[in-house]
């Protein structure tokens, strides 16, 4: 029977230009280099038992990533955060190993720290629009939505914006929407070049992921 483990990782600014495919390689990578002897699926096409919460955007870093693994064996999960951290690549870092499953599949909120050239002011009035209509990329193509609901707080402090956003399966809005919206609707506001970061993930009960 599998052994089921799930880690929290950091991506820093050294792979934020990393496809999450490629970073799914150099995880794989890492788990052979490593020894880990991990499960794989049935069929006529096994693989390795991962899963990943929430990918994340090429150009963004973060501190609250998880990947759920599976194991063939049981390792401490000290020894399985130690191994990993040998062989991953400068500027992905394991932070924590824990057993057992996460709550990734109950995935409803992140939160993104963004960093503008300009912050902006009233976001108070921007806050208590009713609809906030923006382009937004969906799978039938491109679509004008109403990204309102799904913005849950904004907080500005002096250069920088936390943004608490929808996340996962069924609404996921991304902090460039966000600044895009802001762009349009905040009167003579430009925010000009931002850097993204993810803070932190929570389900829907607002237990960290």
């Amino acid at each position: 029977m599998n052994s089921n483990y799930y880690l929290r990782y950091e991506r820093d600014e050294r792979v934020k230009y990393v496809s999450h495919l490629d970073f799914v390689r150099v995880f794989g990578r890492a788990i052979r280099r490593a020894h880990i002897p991990v499960a794989y699926s049935e069929g006529f096409n096994p693989h390795p038992l991962l899963g990943f919460a929430l990918p994340l955007s090429v150009g963004y870093t973060s501190e609250c990533e998880i990947i759920e693994i599976a194991l063939s064996e049981e390792i401490a999960p000290d020894e399985l955060q130690e191994r990993l951290n040998a062989v991953l690549p400068d500027g992905i870092k394991i932070l924590s190993a824990h057993e057992g499953k996460s709550n990734m599949k109950k995935l409803d909120i992140a939160v993104y720290n963004v960093f503008p050239e300009k912050t902006p002011s009233g976001i108070a009035a921007f806050l208590s629009m009713k609809e906030i209509l923006i382009d937004k990329k969906t799978k039938s193509g491109i679509k004008e939505c109403d990204i309102r609901p799904d913005i849950k707080d904004i907080k500005v402090t002096l250069g920088k914006i936390e943004m608490t956003l929808s996340a996962g399966s069924r609404n996921n809005l991304k902090p460039e929407v966000v600044i895009a919206a802001m762009n349009k609707y905040m009167d003579g506001y430009e925010s000009g070049e931002c850097s993204y970061h993810r803070k932190q993930i929570y389900d829907i009960d607002m237990n960290v992921i």
